[in-house]
């Protein structure tokens, strides 16, 4: 199939714009400096500090070291003011008792009209592999929850999220799951930010209810079936020593490992939501759940039931994939992309598995202005596929970045 990958302003190439330099950090004061081990009780430093990626700096009172030292993190002094977050909820959907948190608009002024004249859409956020709803880069959470309603929530048997039944876990059920939870909190076919296995069910939402969710935003996923490409088993097996060893995961979701800047953003969600008084795991991340997703995604992987099915979903689709990515191989981002009617898609060469972290100010760039300007598909829209990624090209400036988008004229 032909592709094509228009230019950005004034004829250059598309690129996506590059990691934002660290912002200056603001004075540090502490009553001890303390370096307890991972998922111990806090310290009782206080600690000011400036998100590396520009903005006003956030106060919090607490605030520990990691077990394992980062230079690259100013100090290791990253912390986020997360209140605004608000208190955990809980809804029961079938045999699933939910956690999750509901917040936004908190700035209400910034509510502009959409592309299609109505006010933003509501935004759901879908949890990385066993991951909970707590590890997503902060900066991205609170822009998007200034101007429209945001929800992220703990994938079902995970975190603090609970079911009762026996039924093993799939990644159709996890999607169908999701989208009665999507009804049940009111929702009105709500934008999808998805990541990871989290991007799995994202898939799965375009294939088995493309009617629930509006525009999808995948990121380092797959479509599954027999032409995807698991992750090698040693990375799997790295994967899951995650727990035992809080940095064995890093070097397969970053490309420079422990010693890339990413290390930072993804370290201060841990630090941000952990200690905060409306958080009380210990831990960001499950063992069972981490086995059963991945089991989960073995029979994604062997099944093409999801990947079928995508060509019939009417949703505007962004791909973001980093080309190194170790854990989920970047064929699988093609493979959804080509599926997909709707789908654009931006390929990072510099990095890997762990994009939302990596490239914080580019993905909340592109983020916002494509859940902007992306309206689902119209027949006569789908015949003039090419000035879409034209119109998206112009829209997210920087670097980085290879944009390629599907270009044939489709009749159906």
């Amino acid at each position: 199939m032909p592709s094509s990958r228009p230019g950005g302003p004034a004829g250059l190439p598309f690129v996506a714009p590059a990691r934002t330099p660290a912002a200056p950090e603001a004075a540090v004061a502490s009553t001890a400096r303390l370096t307890p081990v991972l998922g111990t009780a806090p310290s009782t430093a206080s600690v000011t500090a400036g998100p590396r990626t520009g903005g006003t700096a956030s106060k919090a009172t607490q605030t520990w070291k990691p077990a394992y030292p980062f230079p690259q993190c100013l100090d290791n002094t990253l912390t986020y003011d997360v209140s605004f977050v608000g208190q955990t909820q809980f809804v029961q959907v079938g045999n699933v008792r939910y956690a999750y948190h509901r917040f936004g608009p908190l700035k209400p002024e910034l509510q502009q009209p959409q592309a299609n004249g109505k006010p933003p859409a509501p935004v759901v956020f879908i949890s990385g592999w066993g991951l909970t709803m707590y590890m997503w880069p902060i900066p991205l959470l609170q822009r998007l929850a200034d101007s429209r309603e945001v929800v992220i929530f703990d994938n079902m048997r995970t975190g603090l999220s609970t079911d009762n039944s026996s039924t093993p876990l799939s990644i159709p059920l996890m999607a169908n799951s999701t989208a009665a939870l999507i009804t049940k909190l009111g929702l009105n076919k709500p934008n999808i930010w998805s990541w990871s296995v989290g991007a799995f069910v994202g898939y799965g939402l375009l294939a088995l209810h493309p009617d629930k969710v509006g525009t999808v935003i995948i990121a380092a996923g797959s479509p599954g079936g027999p032409d995807a490409l698991l992750p090698p088993t040693p990375i799997t097996q790295g994967i899951a020593r995650f727990e035992q060893n809080y940095t064995a995961l890093l070097p397969y979701m970053f490309a420079q490992g422990v010693k890339d800047e990413a290390v930072c953003m993804f370290y201060a969600s841990y630090t941000s939501f952990y200690q905060h008084e409306d958080t009380s795991l210990p831990t960001p991340l499950g063992q069972n759940s981490l086995l059963e997703q991945s089991q989960a995604a073995v029979k994604f992987f062997m099944d093409a039931t999801i990947i079928n099915k995508l060509g019939g979903a009417p949703n505007r689709v962004l791909i973001l994939h980093g080309v190194q990515d170790r854990i989920m191989p970047v064929r699988n981002a093609l493979l959804g992309a080509w599926k997909l009617l709707g789908a654009w898609m931006l390929q990072f060469p510099g990095e890997g598995h762990g994009i939302p972290f990596s490239n914080v100010q580019a993905v909340i760039t592109t983020t916002l202005e494509f859940f902007n300007f992306a309206n689902p598909l119209s027949r006569a829209e789908l015949k003039q596929w090419a000035n879409y990624g034209g119109t998206a090209s112009s829209r997210v400036l920087g670097q980085n970045a290879t944009l390629v988008v599907r270009a044939e004229p489709v009749d159906k």
